[in-house]
């Protein structure tokens, strides 16, 4: 008999716990600003992939303008122009980036 005494209570602590965030609402963002939690870097990262990206310029990046860029990205990476991506490929424009991102945080021009 006191296991079910016993349901009633840990029925509702469940509820408790897990009505909170099932209830919990989102806060929204300031008017005429963005929220204070977005970090500064990722929005740059977002605003460059939109410049890159959004030819037309209409705020929104289509499938077809999604895949425009992946293929010039590919084209880039393609060094031979093969067709095809090979790790060398890959990892010299990955070590390309990675030591003109270094440069940048020294002070001097890539090379």
């Amino acid at each position: 008999m006191a296991r079910w005494k016993a349901i009633p209570i840990v029925v509702g602590i469940i509820v408790m716990v897990y009505g909170g965030f099932l209830f919990a609402q989102a806060q929204p963002p300031p008017r005429g600003g963005a929220p204070a939690d977005r970090d500064p870097r990722m929005e740059q990262m977002i605003d460059r992939m939109f410049q890159d990206m959004d030819t037309n310029r209409d705020g929104r990046i289509s499938k077809s303008e999604w895949m425009a860029f992946q293929e010039k990205q590919f084209d880039l990476l393609d060094k031979n122009g093969d067709g095809f991506l090979t790790k060398d490929e890959v990892r010299t424009d990955m070590m390309e980036r990675m030591r003109a991102q270094q440069q940048q945080q020294r002070g001097r021009p890539p090379q």
